[in-house]
């Protein structure tokens, strides 16, 4: 059982040990400039039997020149260590003291026979055995650094069992050698397991949002729309084509970006031409809204359309030579303003 357990260590887990100088971001630990410390030290990792043989730790790292990251693990079978007074004392409260020097706390598990690492982001664990796994990191110098997606397996490798018991010596030649065919074959099983996030529309990157808008004829490259408006579009791609080069298809469209403040009208203002459409807004667009919107009608719209789009504003607005003719009004809820050669004829009330 112990042979298929996997640790991912994220958030709660580095939140439930000791962090100094780093800033936590998108699964990523980053350092802090204005701390003169970068240090973690994590809760003990439970490989459920004793004595349990670990595998291997991987993780996302990216340094400067200037830094060296040390990652220090040590296993043990025991929780507990005993004080200089013989006191029994849990190996994690003094390693997630808030209040502990750190070089202290790396002197301790030095002394318990940690395993120190330099600058690396995979690490066969082959010599460590026991229960519990212990691991700390700091990060010393002047520059940039960050870790994270960390990953502790307590898994068998997966090609040793295929070679006859002669071959099988633990943390030998062979087995190491053996090792990173077995570390990429669980690199692509992993991922393997995790397509299925990608066909998700939902939580997959905008990225694959594009290319699978490509793959219905939908144009979505250069970062012109709004992620929101995207994930819906590639949503609604197939019943979109279904309908292409309709005023149903259009409507969607402009329902997916303005809500339901729209009307199309076809050939109604100015005198237009049979392939002429203008679209009522009944809102403010912006440049930026109003060349998305274009850019996904164009390609939606009937052959050959022209599409106009007009604005309407909640403000009544007049030039500076407004006539207004028999029973004109205006509503109170307006603001008026009329310059010196605006002229009234008939029957105008101003309310």
């Amino acid at each position: 059982m112990a042979n298929d357990i996997w640790y991912s260590i994220k958030s709660n887990r580095i939140k439930s040990g000791c962090m100094r100088g780093f800033v936590e971001e998108d699964n990523m630990l980053k350092m802090d400039v204005t701390s003169a410390e970068h240090s973690l030290f994590l809760r003990a990792l439970d490989g459920v039997v004793d004595e349990a043989l670990w595998g291997r730790l991987s993780c996302n790292l990216f340094v400067s020149d200037e830094i060296v990251c040390y990652i220090y693990i040590v296993a043990s079978d025991s929780l507990h260590i005993v004080d200089d007074e013989g006191n029994e004392i849990r190996l994690d409260d003094i390693l997630c003291d808030p209040e502990g020097d750190t070089y202290r706390k790396v002197t301790l598990m030095q002394r318990l026979g940690a395993k120190r690492f330099a600058n690396t982001s995979d690490i066969l664990l082959y010599e460590l055995k026991g229960r519990y796994l212990f691991i700390a990191m700091e990060m010393l110098g002047a520059g940039y650094g960050e870790i994270g997606n960390m990953r502790v397996g307590v898994r068998g490798d997966n090609f040793m069992n295929a070679f006859p018991q002669v071959y099988r010596e633990r943390n030998g030649f062979f087995h190491r050698y053996m090792s990173v065919f077995s570390s990429i074959y669980n690199d692509i099983s992993d991922r393997n397991e995790k397509l299925y996030e990608m066909l998700d529309l939902d939580k997959c990157s905008t990225d694959l949002l594009v290319m699978y808008g490509s793959w219905f004829g939908i144009d979505l490259q250069g970062n012109f729309l709004p992620e929101d408006v995207l994930r819906s579009v590639v949503k609604e791609a197939y019943s979109l084509n279904r309908i292409k080069g309709t005023k149903k298809a259009m409507e969607r469209i402009l329902e997916l970006f303005l809500g339901d403040d729209v009307v199309i009208l076809e050939n109604r203002f100015q005198n237009g031409g049979i392939f002429e459409v203008t679209v009522l807004v009944n809102r403010k667009l912006t440049e930026e809204l109003r060349h998305q919107i274009m850019f996904l009608l164009d390609q939606f719209k009937p052959l050959r359309t022209q599409v106009r789009i007009l604005q309407m504003e909640k403000d009544a607005i007049m030039d500076g030579n407004s006539y207004l003719d028999m029973n004109a009004t205006i509503p109170a809820s307006k603001h008026l303003v009329l310059d010196e050669e605006s002229m009234y004829d008939g029957t105008i009330t101003l309310i």
